[in-house]
């Protein structure tokens, strides 16, 4: 049996040259923190996360990249028309890389499990080029949590939604 890839998290704080201090980490040379709150749009902002199965899908392939890279999910809602992400980031990482890596590897894996997203998305592309990113430093946590929690509903219930019938998926 083959042990499970740790987190970058996970060996930051076994490491003796890392260290906590309340919410900020102290690696080598630097300290801080990270925390962003992320949204990215389907392209043609399509009601592809509409499918709860879709939607569950793509909160577990999200928050599998961010471990396997080292960032730390706190909270994701995959709304029918984009995903909120509140998220650490490793210190050493850029919000453009973190972006990169989740649009990038989640596209990919959706494509694969979904072959008939090919045929909404024919220039291969899953998500929109544009992006909102927010550090959480001005505004405080609860105030990112409460306005991500705003965005869950029960859009899930059948006949809620008239645009979710618009989509077919298998």
């Amino acid at each position: 049996m083959t042990a499970e890839p740790r987190s970058y998290a996970v060996r930051c704080c076994q490491r003796k040259d890392i260290m906590t201090s309340g919410t900020t980490i102290n690696i080598s040379h630097g300290v801080g923190e990270n925390k962003q709150h992320l949204e990215r749009c389907p392209k043609y902002r399509w009601n592809a996360l509409g499918n709860p199965y879709i939607a569950e899908e793509m909160k577990r392939i999200l928050s599998q990249i961010a471990s396997e890279k080292g960032m730390i999910m706190h909270k994701i809602v995959v709304d029918s028309h984009h995903v909120h992400m509140f998220v650490s980031i490793p210190i050493w990482m850029s919000v453009s890389l973190s972006l990169q890596y989740l649009k990038g590897i989640s596209a990919y894996k959706i494509f694969r499990s979904h072959p008939n997203f090919r045929k909404l998305y024919k220039k291969g592309s899953f998500w929109s080029p544009g992006h909102f990113s927010r550090s959480v430093s001005n505004v405080t946590e609860s105030t990112i949590m409460h306005y991500i929690d705003r965005h869950e509903y029960p859009k899930f219930l059948p006949g809620n939604d008239k645009r979710q019938q618009k989509l077919q998926f298998n």
